[in-house]
């Protein structure tokens, strides 16, 4: 109020109106703009002095980022491992999404076909087997009489026990044998339980083969003659033949292994075809919806999961940006508050700049000239300092409301003096014009 005060005064002594037959005078003012720190940091550079003139985006103060560059990183490797897992998932997606739809397809022509031949192959296995094992019985019915020959031959060199007798002990040898055989194969399915010992299956096979050793010892002692170069011969050829005999009646176990193998492999690929042409049951399908629609949901998660990555990435690298302060506008540093190395706090003045192309000057018009002014209109601004030199000016803004000369004046007359603020821009390329320098502002032509 005392400043309207002293520039109505100053008008009174100075003007005669405001349409031109006089001036109003005030002070040249410039818009200040106070840079500070939006959070605590180091100032680790100040690249301009007070009096310098700066540039719109020139970087006039920087901090020291060595901890937000650190956070970067950390945030860049959580959004790479984001990325990998958002690939991952959305593979698992392909992958449960493409048997869905082989399921709900069903089989292609050439799959069927191809399962086709494959039971078609397995038969002949099959049937391979079968001859295979007919011919090794064949051998050992052919092994069995030669052995039976052999026996003649030997009982006849040795003329001690008859043939049959011979024989019978053979056959009880022979017996045992298979026994034994048997026995051992039970064992060996258990073989890897820790208490085998103490399982039947482990006294059969003991059992079985005493009585082995028995029935050879028998036969043994039966075929024990006379030791002649004729009858080590037959005995040779008994051995020979029982040899042949052993090894028959493996290849006979190992077909029938092999067409029980074939039989199994034959019924697998005919269940096979029949699902192929059957096609998926309805809970098949229902669980491959099912993890379709947990693959997308893991997926819409981790795409989540990469976007707060990079939502996380972003706040960093805004912050980065804001480690450097820029000039808002051209301008002119007027003070520095600032130096390197200095802690700066969140709103702490570092620089404060001022626009000196563009000033301001704020006059006071009385009531009575109110209405001889409008916004927009030019004005004439003149300075002690460059005599003849005339600024140019434009109305900026005519204040709403009038203010009363200083409260202080107890006169009804002066309580009556009612001035409006009138704010003139001033052009001020070349920067002649100084803030607080005094001016007279004359309106119109």
């Amino acid at each position: 109020m005392i400043l309207a005060g002293v520039a109505y005064w100053w008008w009174q002594g100075r003007s005669t109106g405001a349409n031109g037959s006089g001036s109003v005078s005030g002070t040249i003012e410039v818009t200040e703009v106070t840079l500070s720190a939006e959070s605590s940091g180091r100032v680790a550079a100040v690249n301009a002095d007070a009096g310098d003139a700066v540039r719109s985006g020139q970087v006039l103060v920087s901090f020291d980022a060595s901890l937000v560059l650190a956070q970067r990183k950390q945030a860049e490797a959580a959004l790479s491992v984001a990325q990998g897992a958002l690939a991952a998932a959305e593979a698992n997606t392909v992958a449960a999404q493409a048997q869905l739809d082989q399921l709900r397809a069903g089989a292609r022509r050439e799959e069927i076909l191809a399962q086709e031949e494959a039971v078609a192959a397995a038969r002949a296995r099959g049937d391979m087997a079968q001859a295979q094992l007919e011919q090794a019985r064949g051998a050992l019915q052919a092994a069995e009489a030669v052995r039976s020959q052999a026996i003649a031959k030997y009982a006849h060199v040795k003329g001690g026990a008859r043939p049959e007798v011979i024989e019978a002990a053979l056959v009880q040898a022979q017996q045992a044998g298979a026994a034994v055989r048997l026995a051992q194969a039970d064992y060996d399915k258990i073989s890897y339980r820790a208490d085998v010992a103490a399982t039947p299956q482990a006294l059969a096979l003991e059992r079985a083969t005493l009585a082995l050793q028995a029935a050879r010892a028998n036969y043994d002692a039966l075929v024990k003659g006379a030791m002649t170069p004729e009858l080590d011969q037959a005995r040779a050829g008994v051995d020979q033949a029982q040899a042949g005999i052993i090894q028959a009646a493996a290849a006979v176990s190992q077909t029938a292994a092999s067409l029980v193998s074939a039989a199994a492999g034959q019924r697998a690929e005919e269940a096979r075809l029949a699902l192929l042409k059957a096609g998926a049951r309805p809970e098949q399908v229902k669980a491959a919806e099912a993890q379709v629609a947990a693959a997308q949901a893991q997926a819409e998660a981790a795409r989540g999961q990469v976007a707060a990555a990079r939502a996380g990435l972003g706040v960093i690298d805004e912050q980065l940006a804001r480690m450097a302060v820029k000039a808002p506008s051209d301008g002119v540093v007027l003070d520095r508050a600032a130096e390197p190395g200095e802690m700066a706090l969140p709103g702490g003045a570092l620089l404060v700049l001022g626009d000196l192309a563009h000033l301001t000057i704020t006059v006071y018009l009385p009531e009575d000239q109110y209405g001889t002014v409008t916004v927009g209109q030019e004005a004439r601004v003149t300075v002690d300092s460059f005599p003849g030199r005339v600024f140019t000016g434009t109305v900026q803004r005519i204040a709403d409301k009038g203010e009363y000369t200083p409260r202080n004046v107890q006169t009804p007359a002066g309580r009556r003096a009612v001035v409006f603020a009138i704010k003139v821009a001033v052009e001020n390329p070349d920067g002649a014009l100084k803030p607080g320098m005094p001016a007279d502002v004359a309106f119109g032509k």
